[in-house]
């Protein structure tokens, strides 16, 4: 096994060893028993009899395994890197000044052509300013529309689906088979084997 699985593994059994011990059920048993071994005892036990507990949830802990696995895929990802991530920058920024500069340009010749309609007779030069602006202001307008539509996708694609929907992201499925591992592991290991040294006292335990 390797050690990543192996130190996950003693750790979900540390985690249902001590479950076990603070649960009703053993500390009810405990009490109909004579000579029960302690705490430091019972654990001492059932870390010698480590294998043989968790080949109790065995089944349940390749299900977690194959749905971790199986979840690995749709990992999110860095898109891009190094010149393609400079590159992608520089699309950035000039996909932002476009639609500043455009809408300061049509702002100065809106006004400009206002202006000079006001004092000039010539309505050809006025309209001339005003027709440019109306162009930059398009430009300004249909730059800005591209973005809007990628951060509503964005948006949409960041919101998961409502509860009940039937559909379940990949964390949700490996926590819902970690959770099945636990919990055969404390129902059909851990637990049995520790009602079981409430009969058993054996004199090489140590407290």
């Amino acid at each position: 096994m390797p050690h990543a699985e192996m130190s996950e593994s003693s750790a979900a059994l540390e985690r249902t060893l001590e479950q076990a011990l603070r649960s009703r059920e053993f500390r009810a048993a405990a009490g109909r028993s004579d000579n029960v071994p302690n705490a430091v005892q019972l654990r001492t036990r059932a870390r010698r009899a480590r294998r043989a507990i968790l080949a109790k949830a065995e089944e349940e802990y390749s299900r977690y395994l194959r749905a971790r696995a199986t979840a690995a895929p749709h990992r999110p990802r860095s898109r891009c890197a190094g010149t393609a991530c400079r590159t992608g920058g520089g699309a950035a920024l000039l996909s932002t000044l476009v639609p500043v500069l455009s809408a300061v340009t049509a702002e100065v010749l809106l006004l400009t052509g206002l202006a000079l309609a006001a004092f000039t007779e010539r309505q050809y030069l006025p309209e001339a300013f005003m027709t440019v602006g109306l162009i930059a202001a398009t430009v300004a307008v249909g730059s800005v529309l591209p973005d809007l539509a990628r951060l509503s996708g964005h948006a949409r694609r960041r919101h998961p689906a409502p509860a009940g929907a039937g559909r379940h992201t990949p964390d949700r499925a490996i926590e819902q088979a970690r959770t099945a591992w636990h919990m055969a592991l404390l129902e059909r290991g851990v637990m049995p084997f520790l009602l079981g040294c409430l009969t058993e006292v054996r004199p090489e335990d140590t407290g």
